[in-house]
């Protein structure tokens, strides 16, 4: 498993990134991208191995 961390720019294109090995760390990114002026809309995904 993998946590994805993407953005959402202003004119609503969406982008990967990163790719991190635990939520934790995919989140504390996330916080340190959002405390800067500019706004932007970051999230996390989990992506999940769908492989037999």
């Amino acid at each position: 498993m993998a946590w994805l961390l993407w953005r959402q720019d202003n004119n609503g294109q969406r982008f990967l990134v990163d790719v991190f090995a635990t939520m934790e760390k995919a989140e504390t990114r996330m916080a340190e991208l959002t405390r800067v002026l500019h706004k932007q809309t970051y999230w996390t995904t989990e992506e999940v191995d769908t492989k037999p």
